[in-house]
């Protein structure tokens, strides 16, 4: 573990160098493979997680099985903060969605590291910020939008390079409904020319059309 590993969390960016060095030392590097539960919700949480490489899916389990996808964790992002600050269980799944790598840091360091530096928890509290504001759009997309609708924005923001490498059974849980549902608007949204399905991946065809679709 290297400071620079470090560095390109936002969460870090202002640690002097001594205290990211000392922070290094105290990390511990875990690898986890495809389909691997990484943290099961409503258990006790011990360490915050720092994803280095790979996505991770964070989700929440109804009782009848189903899940609905909360977040989708990558490269440079972390997880399971919540249940560090307010000493509660873990409110989400984990679960890799690739080969995946985290730095987990204990709860004691990384409260001892906020106490010694300010400008961390101001980080912290922005970042956390910043996930509420999605959990907010995430509430308002299954209360107000329709799956078409919701499909369209999930695929313009996973599609930033024309395609998202999603499959349709990802797409269904990350829109809050079932695959059947979704396969049907995805091949609604292919008939008139948005997209093209191929195996593993959703090729955007359209994109300003797509977006007046998100907001029907």
């Amino acid at each position: 573990m290297t400071i620079a590993d470090l560095r390109a969390f936002p969460l870090f960016a202002s640690l002097d160098e001594a205290t990211l060095s000392e922070t290094a030392r105290r990390v511990k590097i875990c690898h986890y493979r495809p389909g691997q539960h990484i943290i099961r919700e409503d258990e006790p949480a011990q360490a915050i997680f720092f994803v280095t490489r790979g996505r991770v899916r964070l989700a929440r389990t109804a009782p009848d099985g189903r899940e609905q996808v909360l977040a989708m964790v990558r490269a440079g992002e972390y997880f399971n903060a919540v249940p560090i600050f307010d000493g509660g269980l873990s409110p989400a799944t984990a679960r890799a969605m690739s080969h995946v790598t985290c730095l987990l840091l204990a709860r004691e360091d990384l409260l001892a590291l906020i106490r010694n530096h300010p400008d961390l928890a101001l980080a912290a509290l922005s970042d956390l910020a910043g996930q509420l504001r999605e959990l907010v759009t995430l509430v308002e997309d299954l209360a107000f939008r329709s799956v078409r609708a919701r499909l369209a924005r999930l695929l313009l923001a996973e599609a930033a390079e024309g395609a998202a490498e999603v499959t349709q059974q990802e797409l269904a849980e990350r829109t809050g409904t079932v695959r059947e549902i979704a396969g049907r608007a995805l091949r609604r949204m292919a008939e008139e020319g948005l997209v093209k399905l191929e195996r593993g991946r959703v090729i955007v065809l359209d994109r300003a059309r797509l977006a007046q679709v998100a907001e029907e």
